[in-house]
């Protein structure tokens, strides 16, 4: 197996990408590992003998955060993202990898790589931590703006396949974000894709769910459009930045808080490790015709890792072909 790596993608690239790449090899990876950037950053990273299992492919541009993305890869062909996904398309490499710039991602995935048939919307995942200790898929977390109640159910069936084959979770429940758990709650959206869910028979549908039953871990799958999904996926991530942030300085800040965290320590590992998304937070875009591994942007080499292991999964275990067989909105 062979996984191109986009090296100059995220807000610590190209040096904890690149570690990222190697220490997944010294983890023991077996997947062959092609690192897409500009070659003299990545060998002054990589070291004078590029270790086996490595190669690099030079790029000589990178799409900026700031950037129109499909603009961007149409004017410029030597982007990393670019090169990167045309590997994919052309069978040099099995999947694709990338910390940057989700909108080149997932432009690039569409441009290049296509749709899979019978998938009408491409979807990004967002995988959240619950208190539940285990992740909770959130679909779509931006990719589709104006979804309809067809594209929510091949969102669930999608997300299905994904925690399935890639996570391990037999028969993963499914929750429609709502207003209410009430079926008739929610406006037209929200009760056309509850009928459509609710007549599914091959997925196990919850019900709706309201925003705090995400992070509650009450479905495995959270299913909404990508506005509404994008605005929660957000707000979590900020809401748990300033909690973590005011733990750090209002009470265990200043003298008197650093002795009180030695006592708390043990409470504060736990507390870390339960909303530590380093090790779930990476995930495909669902829909497209190949194999493209989001992580976020911030990653550092072992969030890399283990996006790099995401792709890995997704590969062994022909998630793309799992995902062609959903039924088609005619079938549906």
């Amino acid at each position: 197996m062979k996984i191109a790596v986009d090296a100059m993608g995220g807000d610590h690239a190209p040096d904890e990408i690149v570690r990222g790449a190697l220490l997944y090899r010294d983890e023991g990876g077996t997947a062959e590992l092609i690192l897409v950037g500009r070659d003299e950053d990545l060998r002054r990273i990589v070291g004078a003998a590029v270790p086996p299992g490595i190669t690099v492919r030079d790029a000589r541009d990178v799409v900026a955060m700031d950037e129109h993305p499909a603009s961007a890869l149409r004017r410029r062909a030597d982007t990393s993202i670019g090169i990167a996904t045309s590997l994919v398309k052309h069978g040099e490499a099995d999947a694709v990898v990338s910390a940057g710039n989700t909108g080149a991602t997932m432009a690039a995935a569409l441009l290049l790589l296509g749709r899979i048939r019978g998938i009408d919307r491409p979807a990004l995942c967002g995988m959240l931590p619950t208190t539940k200790g285990k992740p909770a898929c959130l679909l779509d977390a931006g990719a589709t703006m104006d979804a309809d109640e067809h594209n929510i159910l091949q969102f669930a069936r999608m997300a299905a396949r994904f925690m399935e084959q890639v996570h391990g979770v037999e028969r993963p429940s499914v929750g429609l974000i709502n207003v209410g758990e009430e079926a008739e709650k929610g406006g037209r959206l929200q009760q056309t894709a509850h009928a459509l869910l609710s007549g599914a028979e091959d997925l196990n549908f919850y019900g709706n769910i309201e925003g705090r039953d995400v992070v509650r871990g009450t479905t495995d799958i959270c299913v909404t459009d990508g506005f509404t999904g994008n605005v929660l996926a957000k707000g979590m991530e900020g809401v748990v930045d300033v909690f973590v942030e005011g733990i750090r300085n209002d009470i265990f800040g200043g003298p008197l808080g650093k002795v009180a965290g030695l006592f708390a320590l043990p409470g504060l590992g736990k507390f870390r490790s339960r909303m530590d998304y380093d090790p779930y937070v990476s995930a495909p875009l669902l829909g497209v015709a190949g194999v493209s591994v989001v992580t976020h942007g911030r990653a550092r080499a072992n969030m890399m890792r283990r996006a790099i292991e995401v792709a890995e999964r997704a590969v062994d275990t022909r998630l793309v072909d799992v995902i062609a067989e959903i039924p088609t909105r005619n079938a549906a």
